[in-house]
């Protein structure tokens, strides 16, 4: 099915949530060519990829259970720009978490994220918007077993625990040469790089686990991340905490 074919399904169907009570989600109108015209300004290149255009003239988005809000003209709300410095917010739990889908540069569609503050962590949801969708169908249909709930419940807890796809930015320079120009800037040992360029779905880094208020700086084309560690106080030095 493709997108618009499920958001159509989506509009016509009633569903059942884990207390057995019936629910339809409630679709906002679709986007006018001339308030399309208008939004494109605001994307990157001023340009929205034709997959995202077909989408907005079906329905601006949605309201309803369990992604509380989804508004796919919501470019940049996300605001996290350091994690992903363009995106259009595809949902969010009413708990600060999100689904943002990436937008290039150039303005093309890059991959869909789940967002978590708490504990912080990026996942890798899906590479494509239409296997969002059929995510979310997935969950509406079944509430209690989906990859959603998931990902929101059970993913982001066991990458904050084991905290992979990172490294110490030593070693990453000596395996990623074809990154060194982007590296340049971090002349110090205090950083760590988070590379999900060969993750698979479900794949993420624990942002947070290094300190707080860390800078963070996103490769422009790349799914590299480069992170500042939380710098030891002196106490900490001193007993090797």
């Amino acid at each position: 099915m493709t997108n618009v074919d499920i958001i159509k399904k989506l509009k016509k169907s009633t569903f059942t949530d884990e207390d057995g009570e019936k629910y339809k989600l409630g679709f906002e109108l679709a986007l006018t060519d001339d308030e399309i015209l208008h939004l494109s300004k605001r994307f990157p290149s001023g340009k929205i990829a034709v997959e995202l255009e077909e989408i907005l003239k079906e329905t601006k988005g949605w309201s309803g259970y369990g992604l509380e809000t989804a508004y796919f003209d919501s470019i940049d709300e996300f605001g996290f720009t350091e994690l992903i410095p363009h995106s259009v917010t595809l949902g969010h739990d009413g708990f600060g978490n999100y689904w943002v889908l990436e937008v290039k540069d150039d303005g093309d569609l890059g991959s869909i994220y789940f967002a978590c503050h708490d504990p912080a962590v990026l996942v890798l949801y899906c590479k494509t918007l239409n296997e969002y969708f059929e995510s979310l169908v997935e969950f509406f249909e079944s509430p209690d077993h989906n990859y959603l709930n998931e990902v929101h419940e059970k993913v982001v807890m066991d990458i904050w625990k084991t905290t992979p796809n990172t490294d110490e930015i030593a070693d990453f320079r000596k395996k990623n040469s074809d990154l060194s120009s982007f590296l340049a800037e971090f002349t110090d040992d205090d950083w760590v790089v988070a590379d999900l360029r060969r993750a698979k779905k479900a794949d993420g880094f624990a942002w947070g686990k290094f300190g707080p208020s860390q800078f963070t700086k996103k490769h422009p084309t790349e799914s590299v991340w480069v992170i500042r560690k939380k710098k030891k106080g002196f106490l900490s030095k001193l007993f090797g905490r």
